[in-house]
């Protein structure tokens, strides 16, 4: 509870006190109001939420609504503070109208029936409660964000990280450091709750006196990968930098450096996502996948060639998108050939795998970029 006696808690230490804690979810309760003619019931997740908080929702707005029996206004998503910024799943209850008036009198049933009204509110969030945190959970339906300002989020070098506000940042604002001889790092460290393959993905503010250089590692199961982003273009959305195993725990976490940078830019440190990557998608950076399947060229902007090797029985492969749909099954080019070739001109810019399978030889897949054209 954010607080136990009727007094205000701002928005913004709601949101602290919730990350600080390390709760494994968050749920804000409110009555609406409107007009007097109107009486319902709403469920509210963030609209750029996790998958978590998207099944949270789903699995407990039936229980409110059956509590109380009102008109099922549905699920919804908005852009609230409390759910927009808070690590763990997080749902927003609108149970009532409190003002409604038209068929009977709601505020006068909140003054003398409050102890069963939230008797039988505490009920309902329960109820979705445990249903959600007992369902089966798969990396499939995990998302981890870290923002800068959230305490997963660590700055080291000899000088302050400053705060800036300029752009769309992720959350309020992001943090900066100019490049110079002395080596600042940034660092992100999710709790992971469940072993498997996630998609690490980067958001930051681009802008002319950007590092064109920024060292971004990730730090996985499988060892480290390291890659150089340009942050003067792109940003202001996520920027897949591929898909790595993690193990439950607190093992792996991406960095930023600005060693062997360029100096005089700034780097920027804002939010990384890791987000649970659909299952049968296996981890293209260990040594058996890397010598299953080629890919050429990657990233790319149009026809993508696909090379198995190793695999029999293989004539189509499946594409699929970052959320796991198929996007579309590709046939070999030739009987009993081993090679495909995906035409990608008409899918948007973005992260796709390409998947194949055969009894023998089991699965593989591969990340494929496609760039803007």
């Amino acid at each position: 509870m954010t607080r136990l006696t009727d007094r205000y808690v701002s928005l913004v230490d709601r949101v602290e006190y919730a990350n600080a804690g390390g709760y494994d979810r968050f749920i804000s309760i409110h009555h609406n109001a409107f007009n007097g003619s109107i009486q319902g019931t709403e469920t509210y997740c963030d609209t750029d939420g996790s998958p978590e908080s998207f099944a949270f929702r789903d699995i407990t707005h039936p229980y409110i609504v059956d509590a109380f029996g009102y008109t099922d206004r549905g699920v919804k998503t908005a852009g609230f503070y409390v759910i927009k910024y808070t690590e763990m799943p997080s749902i927003l209850g609108e149970a009532s109208f409190l003002d409604y008036i038209t068929q009977w009198d709601e505020s006068w049933r909140f003054q003398v029936q409050w102890q069963d009204h939230s008797g039988i509110e505490g009920w309902a969030y329960c109820g979705g409660l445990c249903e959600d945190l007992l369902s089966p959970v798969t990396p499939q339906y995990l998302s981890r964000v870290v923002d800068n300002s959230y305490p997963s989020f660590t700055t080291e070098g000899p000088n302050r990280w400053d705060y800036g506000y300029y752009g769309i940042p992720f959350g309020p604002d992001y943090t900066w450091i100019n490049v110079s001889s002395d080596i600042h790092t940034a660092k992100w460290n999710p709790y992971i709750p469940v072993s498997g393959l996630y998609d690490v993905s980067l958001w930051w503010v681009s802008g002319s006196n950007r590092a064109a250089d920024a060292k971004f590692t990730v730090h996985h199961h499988n060892g480290e990968t390291q890659f150089i982003v340009d942050q003067s273009s792109g940003g202001e959305e996520w920027y897949s930098l591929g898909s790595f195993t993690f193990h439950e725990g607190t093992f792996g976490w991406v960095e930023v450096s600005s060693e062997g940078c360029t100096p005089g830019p700034v780097i920027v440190a804002d939010a990384v996502r890791f987000m649970g990557v659909p299952a049968g998608i296996e981890d293209e950076n260990s040594p058996a996948v890397e010598q299953a399947m080629h890919i050429y060229p990657n990233p790319a902007v149009a026809s993508v060639g696909i090379e198995l090797f190793g695999f029999s029985g293989v004539s189509e492969i499946g594409i699929f998108d970052i959320s796991g749909r198929l996007i579309q099954m590709v046939s070999s080019l030739h009987q009993n050939s081993n090679d495909f070739l995906w035409a990608a001109e008409g899918c948007d810019p973005g992260v796709y795998y390409a998947v194949a399978h055969s009894d023998e030889s089991g699965i593989v897949s591969k990340r494929i970029v496609i760039l803007e054209r």
